[in-house]
């Protein structure tokens, strides 16, 4: 995966942290799959672990950012590293200057800022072949082994895959120092979709000893 080397803090990103990203959330299937695709952890980064996380969610819908910040804090909560979600002191949609998440972080007494972000949205197509069942009574064996080779119409399934990316940024250093690339299969919903990504984040981040 691809380490990110422009912090939404630094130079190149002064202006604001995107909160312009879509989520899209087509119920297509009952349930979500999460899979974490790659991940990186700055070699240079040492500890101790990060004691307190800001949750920011880069995405357009106000209603997504805020179900998602809150499973994503409870689920840090959860797992005993202290988390703070950054709409209440944030509330405003759109593009927030970075100026302002630096304040929001020290406000809230976060070390660490963690910025979920939507790369992209893929439309997947699963088919399955369909078959017919014979029908035994009084067609003989000259029926019965013609119907055996009957198909009927392929089950097909569409879903969404979305791929999702979550950088954690040390606010001592003002540099990234753990990123991650995922996707999730087929939400049903964003808060279940979130409690699942949040599992399979937090996990990988205490394995790697940045929270």
């Amino acid at each position: 995966m691809n380490t990110p080397t422009t912090s939404p803090l630094a130079p190149g990103h002064r202006r604001a942290v995107p909160l312009l990203m879509s989520v899209a959330l087509v119920v297509l299937s009952a349930c979500a799959s999460t899979q974490l695709k790659g991940s990186w952890k700055d070699p240079a980064f040492s500890g101790p672990p990060l004691q307190k996380l800001l949750v920011v969610g880069a995405f357009k819908s106000d209603l997504n950012r805020r179900v998602f910040e809150d499973a994503f804090a409870g689920a840090l909560t959860a797992a005993k590293t202290a988390a703070e979600v950054s709409y209440r002191e944030l509330p405003e949609s759109g593009a927030i200057a970075n100026e302002r998440v630096q304040a929001a972080a020290k406000n809230a007494g976060a070390d660490a800022v963690l910025v979920t972000r939507l790369m992209r949205v893929r439309r997947d197509v699963s088919v399955t072949p369909s078959y017919m069942g014979p029908g035994f009574y009084g067609a003989g064996f000259g029926g019965y082994y013609g119907a055996a080779y009957a198909y009927g119409p392929p089950d097909v399934n569409v879903y969404d895959v979305l791929t999702i990316e979550s950088t954690l940024w040390n606010m001592r250093t003002d540099k990234p120092v753990w990123s991650g690339t995922s996707e999730v299969t087929a939400p049903s919903n964003i808060s279940e979709a979130s409690k699942e990504l949040a599992g399979v984040l937090i996990a990988r981040m205490k394995a790697d000893g940045v929270i």
